[in-house]
């Protein structure tokens, strides 16, 4: 008699065991129904504004700005300084200057204002022309601060190298077609790229663009191990490329890229900025573009800074993609 109560003792506890299992499912299936069908608002982080002194590039810069630098002292056109004795000058020296900083002409371009002669000319293959300065007897030749400075190789065979390998051709290939070291077509491209750099940063100045696409392209070079991004500003109505700068993704580029672009532009210049979303840019312009305006707090003058008011930044999306957007709600 007792074993019988004690069996159906178990039992009955093993019918409320598996009951209390049942209803503990149910209610995970319900819950996690409620929380499929639930639809939660989507919180987006407010983006805050950067000043000047977050970019790594306004800290490093000098203090007279471009525009506002100390302007050189003017001298006298050495025409007035010279002796009237002595033949007049042929040679057209417009658009060199003198290599010398002790020389107070130097940096002159003017042929009204510098001192500067034709002083003969040199080279086996080709005939270069040597200048010297009247003012200071400092003579230097006409490839001064150019690939070409101190090369016998014919220019006319370094433009067709470089031309083939701008174009695509391989080095090595390079190497075997033209009979050059890879090391020498390696150098003269290097020359190339940086007289090509200094050319841009003079050409391209005091821009007024009213409008500016911000885009980073993702890329991988020979002589990187990781992967390389390509940072771009261009103008998309004249495909006008303020500026163009290879490194990682990073917030640090992001600065730097903007830094560089704002020199470009004229003062006062602001053109709509738009890009893919990316919040890096942000923090870019907001950093840039704006005044430093004093206030005063807790009884003493503090510099805050202020984002332009005109500054306009937006995010462009695809066309095909807002529509496959579109075609998947509905």
């Amino acid at each position: 008699m007792a074993l019988v109560v004690f069996l159906c003792l178990l039992l009955s506890i093993l019918m409320l065991c598996l009951a209390w299992l049942g209803h503990l499912s149910l209610l995970h299936l319900g819950l996690a129904h409620w929380r499929a069908g639930t639809v939660h608002p989507v919180v987006r982080r407010l983006l805050k504004p950067r000043t000047p002194r977050d970019c790594p590039a306004c800290c490093l810069s000098s203090p007279f700005s471009a525009d506002g630098g100390p302007s050189p002292l003017p001298v006298r056109p050495w025409c007035e300084v010279k002796s009237r004795r002595g033949a007049p000058k042929h040679l057209d020296t417009q658009g060199f200057a003198c290599p010398n900083h002790q020389c107070p002409y130097f940096g002159n371009t003017d042929a009204r204002v510098h001192a500067i002669v034709g002083d003969g000319t040199h080279g086996r293959v080709e005939q270069i022309q040597t200048f010297r300065c009247q003012a200071c007897h400092t003579t230097f030749s006409e490839r001064l601060h150019t690939p070409l400075y101190r090369l016998k190789t014919p220019s006319q065979q370094v433009a067709v190298v470089l031309s083939a390998r701008a174009f695509g051709l391989d080095a090595s290939a390079a190497e075997r077609v033209f009979g050059y070291r890879q090391a020498t077509i390696t150098t003269w491209l290097t020359r190339a790229g940086e007289h090509a750099q200094t050319l841009h940063e003079r050409s391209l100045c005091h821009l007024r663009l009213p409008h500016l696409q911000l885009d980073e392209l993702r890329t991988r070079l020979r002589s990187y191990k990781n992967v390389v991004w390509l940072w771009l500003a261009i103008d998309p109505l004249t495909k006008l490329l303020p500026v163009l700068h290879l490194g990682p993704r990073t917030q640090h580029t992001a600065h730097l890229v903007i830094h560089l672009l704002r020199q470009c532009l004229a003062s006062g210049c602001l053109p709509l900025f738009t890009s893919d979303g990316l919040n890096l840019y942000f923090y870019a312009l907001t950093a840039h573009f704006g005044t430093w305006r004093e206030e005063r707090r807790r009884g003493r003058n503090v510099c805050r800074w202020q984002v332009a008011a005109n500054l306009i930044y937006g995010q462009v999306k695809n066309a095909t993609d807002c529509a496959s957007w579109c075609a998947s709600r509905t």
